[in-house]
C-alpha cells in the first residue's frame, strides 16, 4: 500500500517527504477499548505482521483513534476445569519444562507480561501462524529505512522504556536484537542494533516530551550510515550508525512497548508504529494527518437508506389500526389476524433439485448482481472464491485473472459472507464480513463490483472465526445486522453449546465497539442460559495468550436452542438470517440444529458415537425460523426445511444452506453446501460434499393452511393503498377461496362481500380477487378503516398485497 502525502505541502517547500514511500508495515492500534489479551492488533499492509495483545499491555485513546501502551497486568486467578494436561499446556495455562540450555520459562498466561507480540517461539501454544520477525520489514539493516510513531510520554516517566524490540530469538537466551528505547531522564531516544555492535543515542533537544502528543520519526540513509531524528517534523538530532540486519532465527519475535523478556516497559502511549523502505522525511516536514482511512480527514459517513417503519414491532398495541399501505404481508405468523377458525400456520420445507457443484464450498453466500448473474461465493482452495451463473443451475468458475482462477479475497481470509450494499458509495457498493483462518479477527472488505476486495485496516471484530458470521442491511430499522457463533452455552454435562450473538451497527467501518464480559455478568446469564463461566473464567483464556478467543456473550443473544424445546446437548451451528428481499416486515432464518451423540444423555445415545459403528459425532439438519423485526424469532422445527436422507442416490447427512436467497420468476432459489459424512465422521471415505440448488415457492416458507373441510379468518383492523388486492394462494383443483371486506363496525361493505367474491381457485402468486358487483377495483376504500374476512377451503394462503395499477 503506498502512502501518498499533500501535495500542497511540497509546492510550498514546507515538506521534502518521498511521495512514493512503500509502506512495508502499518500498526493504528485502533481495535476497541477493553479489547482482551491474545486478540489481534492489525497490521494495515499486505505484511500480515498482525500483533497479539498481552496482559502487559491495554488500548487507551490515541492521536488519532486509539493507542497502545503498556500497563500492569490485572490479578489473574483463572478458572479451568477439565482440561486435559496436554490442553492445560497448549492454551497457555500450565508450562511444559524449561528447554535444557535455557532459562526462559515457556510462556503462559501466568508469566504473560508483553503488551504486543507476535513471534516463531513458544511452539507449545495453540497460536497464529505469525510471520518471522527476522524475515520481515521490521528487521532493520544497512538500506534505506524510516521508522515514525506518535508519542505520549507520561509526566513521570524514568529510565530506558522500549518502543520496539526485534530478535532472533530464542527471548532472553541471547542478545541478538534490534531494539529503539526512549530514556525518559536523558530526554533522548536509543536504537541499539547488536549485529553491527553499535548504538546512538538521539536526543529531542530541548523539547521536554511529557504528555503532549508528539510525533518522532526515525529516517536511516545507508550509504551514509547516518540515523536522523525529526521530532514533529524537525530534525532534532543526528547520528552516525552502522547497521546490519539481525540473522534469521526459529524463534525471531518483534515486541512493543517491552522489550523480548517484557520487562523496560515504556512510559507513555504510542499511536500509529510505521515502517518504510525508504528516507520518508529528508527536510522540515508538518506532521502527517492520520494514516488510517477512518480516521482521515474528510471521511464520509454513508446515509442509510431508510424502508417504512415496522408495522408488527415489539410493544405495539394490537388496538391500533394496521397502516398496511401497499405492503406485501406474509402470513408467517398470525400479526395480521383477529380471529381465525379451524385455520392453522403451517411451515413449508424446500425442494431438494439436482446437484449444481460437485465439490465443496464451506460456508457461502448467494447473491444476484445488478445484471442479474448469480454468484455463490464460499471457501476456495485458499482464500474465498466465487462460482457464477445466468440461470441458477450451470455454473462455472471465472478466471479472474489475477493468477489465482476464481479467488476473489485471498486467504487467510475463508469464511464470512457477502452482501451489496444499498447505502455503501460506488467503490464500496459490495461488502463482506470475512474472518482469517488460524489469525482470527472479523474484517470488513469492499468492492466495487465483488471481484476486487480490499479489506479495512482494522479488524471489526477480535474474535476467534469458529463459524460463518452474517451480515445484512435492515433498511426498516436502519441497522447493519451481523449473527455471530459464541461456543460459551454448556450442556448438563459440561460440554460445549453453540448459540449466536447479534451485533447491530449504523456504520460497518472502523472496529466496532462491544461489552466487555465479566464474572458478574456471565454469573448473572446462568439464570437463564446456562454459559461456562464456572469451566473457564475469563472467556478469553480459551485458545491460549497468542490466538483471540471466540465470541462470548459481548453482544446481546440472538438465537440459540431451547432447552425446554430441543432435545438435550442440541446446539445451534449457524442462523442464516436475512431480511426477506421482496416484502417488508418479513425475517426468516435456517437454523443449523447439530444433534451431538456424545457427551450428554444416556448410553443408548452416546454409544452412536463408538467408532464400531461407523458413523461420528452427530447430524446436523436445516430447520425454519420467521421473524416481524429480525429480533424475535419463531422456530418450525418440523417439516425440516432440509430433511437428511437420500436424494437421488446422494446420502444427505448435514445439508448446511448457503446463506442468501435469489428469485426467478415464482420460485425463490436457495443451495445447500452439503455432506455425505456425519460430523467428526470416522468413515474416511465418504463421498465428497456437493451444492444442491433448492428452490421454494414465492413467499412460501410458512401459509395459513384451511383443512378440506374449510375455515376463515377475519383480519385486524387496516388501512390500505391500492386499487386491487392480489393473493399468494394454492387452492388446489378442489380447493377454494373467498374475501370479503367489512367496515370497522364489522358490516360488510356493499359491492365487497364475500359471497359475492368470485370464487379463487388457483394456484398461483399474483392472484387478483374480484367481486361479482364491483370487478377486482377497491381503490374507493383505500385509506379507509376496514377489515379483510377471509373464507377458504384446502387451500393455503401465503400472502396478500394491495396494489396500484
Amino acid at each position: 500500500m503506498k502512502l501518498r502525502f499533500s501535495v500542497m505541502a511540497l509546492i510550498f517547500g514546507l515538506s521534502v517527504r518521498n511521495a512514493q514511500a512503500e509502506t512495508t508495515a502499518l500498526w493504528l492500534f485502533d481495535e476497541q477499548e477493553g479489547l482482551y489479551p491474545s486478540c489481534g492488533l492489525s497490521e494495515a499492509t499486505s505484511s500480515e505482521l498482525h500483533l497479539a495483545l498481552g496482559r502487559g499491555g491495554k488500548l487507551v485513546p490515541g492521536r488519532f483513534g486509539r493507542a497502545l501502551r503498556a500497563s500492569e497486568p490485572e490479578p489473574l486467578s483463572p478458572i479451568a476445569r477439565g482440561t486435559s494436561e496436554e490442553g492445560r499446556i497448549r492454551f497457555g495455562l500450565d508450562a511444559p519444562p524449561v528447554k535444557p540450555g535455557r532459562t526462559v520459562e515457556p510462556l503462559t498466561w501466568a508469566n504473560n507480561r508483553f503488551a504486543a507480540l507476535f513471534t516463531s517461539g513458544d511452539g507449545h501454544l495453540r497460536r497464529r501462524p505469525f510471520t518471522n520477525a527476522t524475515d520481515s520489514p521490521v528487521n532493520l539493516g544497512a538500506s534505506d529505512w524510516t521508522v515514525e510513531f506518535w508519542f505520549k510520554p507520561d509526566s513521570d516517566a524514568r529510565g530506558q522504556g522500549v518502543v520496539f524490540e526485534v530478535g532472533s530469538g530464542p527471548r532472553g537466551e541471547n542478545d541478538r536484537v534490534t531494539r529503539l528505547s526512549f530514556v525518559a531522564d536523558d530526554n533522548a531516544f536509543l536504537l541499539e542494533n547488536e549485529p553491527s555492535k553499535s548504538s546512538v543515542a538521539l536526543s529531542v533537544g530541548k523539547r521536554k516530551l511529557r504528555e503532549k502528543w508528539t510525533h518522532c520519526a526515525f529516517v536511516y540513509s545507508g550509504a551514509e550510515e547516518r540515523l536522523t531524528l525529526f521530532v514533529d517534523g524537525h530534525a532534532s538530532d543526528s547520528g552516525k550508525l552502522s547497521m546490519i540486519a539481525l540473522p534469521r532465527g526459529e524463534e525471531a519475535y518483534f515486541s512493543v512497548a517491552r522489550d523480548g523478556v517484557w520487562e523496560r516497559p515504556l512510559s507513555g502511549a504510542i499511536d500509529e508504529l510505521r515502517f518504510s523502505d525508504t528516507n520518508v522525511y529528508r527536510k522540515s516536514f508538518d506532521p502527517p494527518e492520520s494514516f488510517s482511512s477512518f480516521y482521515a480527514k474528510g471521511r464520509k459517513v454513508p446515509g442509510l437508506k431508510a424502508g417504512l417503519p415496522l408495522l408488527f414491532s415489539e410493544g405495539k398495541s394490537k388496538s391500533e389500526i394496521i397502516e398496511l399501505g401497499s405492503r406485501r404481508h406474509l402470513f408467517l405468523d398470525g400479526a395480521l389476524i383477529e380471529r381465525k377458525t379451524n385455520l392453522s400456520l403451517v411451515s413449508h420445507p424446500a425442494r431438494m433439485e439436482e446437484i449444481v457443484l460437485d465439490h465443496g464450498i464451506g460456508w457461502a453466500t448467494v447473491v444476484e448482481d445488478e445484471e442479474g448473474l448469480i454468484r455463490i461465493y464460499g471457501e476456495g482452495s485458499e482464500g474465498v472464491a466465487v462460482w457464477t451463473s445466468r440461470d441458477g443451475i450451470y455454473f462455472e468458475a471465472p478466471d479472474l485473472g489475477r493468477g489465482k482462477g476464481n479467488e476473489v479475497i485471498p486467504g487467510p481470509a475463508r469464511r464470512g459472507s457477502v452482501f451489496i450494499d444499498p447505502n455503501g458509495p460506488a467503490e464500496e457498493r459490495w461488502k463482506a464480513l470475512i474472518g482469517l483462518h488460524e489469525r482470527g479477527g472479523w474484517y470488513l472488505y469492499t468492492s466495487p463490483d465483488g471481484w476486487n476486495f480490499k479489506r479495512e485496516e482494522t479488524a471489526a471484530l477480535p474474535f476467534w472465526p469458529g463459524s460463518a458470521s452474517t451480515i445484512f442491511y435492515d433498511d426498516q430499522r436502519q441497522v447493519y445486522v451481523g449473527h455471530h457463533r459464541s461456543d460459551y452455552g454448556i450442556t448438563p454435562a459440561g460440554n460445549t453449546e453453540r448459540f449466536f450473538v447479534r451485533t447491530e451497527m449504523k456504520d460497518l467501518h472502523g472496529s466496532w465497539p462491544y461489552e466487555p464480559m465479566t464474572r458478574e455478568k456471565s454469573l448473572a446469564m446462568m439464570d437463564h442460559h446456562p454459559v461456562q463461566v464456572n469451566k473457564l473464567d475469563p472467556w478469553w483464556l480459551d485458545n491460549g495468550p497468542l490466538a483471540p478467543p471466540g465470541f462470548g456473550i459481548e453482544f446481546p443473544i440472538a438465537m440459540g436452542a431451547d432447552p425446554e424445546f430441543d432435545p438435550l446437548a442440541t446446539d445451534l451451528y449457524n442462523t442464516r438470517a436475512i431480511k426477506y428481499p421482496w416484502a417488508d416486515d418479513a425475517y426468516v432464518a435456517f437454523p443449523l440444529l447439530f444433534f451431538h451423540f456424545h457427551g450428554d444423555g444416556p448410553k443408548a445415545r452416546q454409544t452412536l458415537f463408538e467408532e464400531r459403528r461407523g458413523l461420528g459425532s452427530g447430524l446436523v439438519e436445516t430447520q425454519l425460523a420467521v421473524s416481524r423485526d429480525g429480533l424475535n424469532w419463531n422456530r418450525h422445527p418440523r417439516p425440516t426445511y432440509i430433511p437428511i436422507g437420500d436424494h437421488e442416490g446422494y446420502p444427505v447427512r448435514r445439508p448446511y444452506i448457503v446463506y442468501g436467497m435469489v428469485r426467478r420468476g415464482a420460485r425463490i432459489f436457495q443451495y445447500s453446501y452439503t455432506r455425505s459424512s456425519y460430523h467428526d465422521s470416522w468413515d474416511k471415505n465418504a463421498r465428497p460434499a456437493v451444492v444442491h440448488r433448492l428452490t421454494q415457492r414465492l413467499d412460501g416458507f410458512v401459509s395459513l393452511q384451511a383443512p378440506y373441510t374449510g375455515g376463515e379468518f377475519q383480519s385486524r383492523l387496516l388501512r390500505f393503498d391500492g386499487d386491487s388486492l392480489e393473493l399468494n394462494i394454492d387452492t388446489g383443483a378442489t380447493g377454494f377461496a373467498q374475501v370479503g371486506i367489512v367496515d370497522e363496525s364489522g358490516l360488510s361493505i356493499p359491492g365487497y362481500g364475500i359471497d359475492e367474491c368470485v370464487y379463487i381457485n388457483t394456484n398461483a402468486v399474483d392472484h387478483v380477487v374480484e367481486w361479482l358487483g364491483s370487478g377486482t377495483d377497491v381503490s374507493s376504500l383505500a385509506g379507509r378503516p376496514v377489515r379483510l374476512v377471509v373464507r377458504m377451503r384446502g387451500s393455503d394462503l401465503y400472502a396478500l398485497q394491495f396494489k396500484k395499477i
